[in-house]
């Protein structure tokens, strides 16, 4: 069979891995014609291109609403990573673990036994949404619409236009416009206070900056654990013994998580632009061409990974990149592995079994994002 060099298809969404193993054997650098952009797959290569922000730009990146550190490259990145780094300090962590841990403990305790359970209906998603919502201190009620506003932005809204998703992000911009302007009048002890009273050189934020940080919150406080948790269980559906090994070996969640993260990356790929031409495998990547970096690739490289098709629950040197490295490591990363851990430790303390159940499970309709919509399962206890 013929390898085949197309990224933007339905076939991808389903399992992009054997296309990656093709790619890094035979075409480490090609051209997508459809999309007008390199890929790159190899571990080596999208490690040097994700620490080389001097040659490779991050204005590839940019969205509807440019998203601060996401989309900016030094020295402007790191003014503005600052800022977000204070919300996500281990001492921020520490206060927000029993928390975290109160709203795991009852959305497990909640979910029915015995028979099939949309765990990312009843899980997944709730945990996440709630967590990043109480530490922005936003409404709860309108987890719904926080939810629905962050899949429009990373175009995971299923069955969304174009002009659906557009309104969808103006929504967003105008609550968080009028709230901003609420914690510039009356701050609080919370995220979205701490931006929008946030200063770069003594200069406030303008209110589209302190939109496109509060976005970029939302999105990095919620999309990364939804999707992890999600393919970690569907990883234990299929695998009844590595579910007793935790329930044995509790200890060994965080190298489960660790494992998924490689084996499954919820964020498949990035993209950067070449700021100079540059020679990769043969390949004349020029000025200003945009680069899809693909770390869910990188993290099944043999030549880093033993076995790197299998799910070794202790693997050792787990280099995976599916946070990313360099300037630009994943904000959410703390967070995510922190509601993770608290969320498996609640699950294989409940749950006697997990497997596989007959109801719908779908995957997520992205190529950046890779996690599902729906994953049914069945818990016994």
């Amino acid at each position: 069979m013929s390898d085949v060099l197309t990224f933007f298809d339905d076939a991808q969404i389903r399992n992009p891995y054997p296309r990656y193993g093709q790619w890094r054997a035979r075409h480490p650098a090609w051209f997508d014609e459809a999309s007008n952009r390199w890929i790159v797959s190899r571990h080596a290569d999208v490690f040097d291109i994700l620490k080389d922000h001097q040659r490779f730009s991050s204005a590839a990146m940019g969205a509807a609403l440019p998203l601060p550190t996401l989309t900016d490259d030094p020295p402007r990145h790191t003014q503005m990573r600052s800022i977000v780094n204070k919300a996500f300090t281990t001492a921020m962590l520490k206060r927000v673990e029993p928390d975290v841990a109160v709203i795991a403990n009852d959305l497990v305790g909640a979910l029915a036994v015995g028979c099939d359970v949309d765990v990312v209906e009843g899980l997944t998603i709730p945990l996440p949404v709630t967590v990043i919502s109480r530490m922005m201190g936003i409404p709860e009620e309108r987890q719904a619409d926080f939810k629905r506003w962050s899949d429009a932005l990373t175009g995971t809204l299923s069955g969304a236009t174009d002009e659906r998703r557009k309104s969808e992000f103006m929504e967003m911009a105008t609550f968080f416009r009028e709230l901003i302007a609420q914690r510039r009048a009356t701050p609080s002890n919370d995220l979205v206070s701490a931006v929008a009273n946030a200063e770069v050189d003594g200069v406030q934020l303008s209110d589209w900056e302190a939109v496109g940080f509060n976005v970029l919150l939302l999105i990095a406080g919620n999309e990364t654990t939804t999707n992890l948790l999600g393919n970690m269980l569907n990883v234990f559906a299929e695998r009844p013994d590595l579910w007793r090994r935790l329930r044995d070996e509790p200890e060994l969640i965080e190298a489960a998580i660790e494992e998924t993260l490689r084996y499954d990356s919820p964020v498949q790929f990035v993209m950067r632009r070449a700021k100079e031409d540059v020679t990769l495998h043969g390949a004349r990547i020029s000025a200003g061409q945009d680069v899809i970096v693909v770390m869910g690739s990188a993290n099944r490289d043999g030549d880093v990974f033993e076995s790197p098709d299998d799910y070794l629950i202790e693997r050792p040197r787990n280099r995976h990149l599916s946070f990313g490295y360099g300037i630009h490591f994943c904000i959410g990363a703390p967070l995510a592995r922190l509601e993770a851990r608290i969320a498996m430790r609640a699950l294989v303390a409940r749950a006697q079994t997990l497997e596989r159940g007959a109801g719908h499970t779908r995957r997520v309709g992205s190529h950046l994002l890779r996690g599902f919509d729906a994953l049914s399962v069945r818990l016994t206890v």
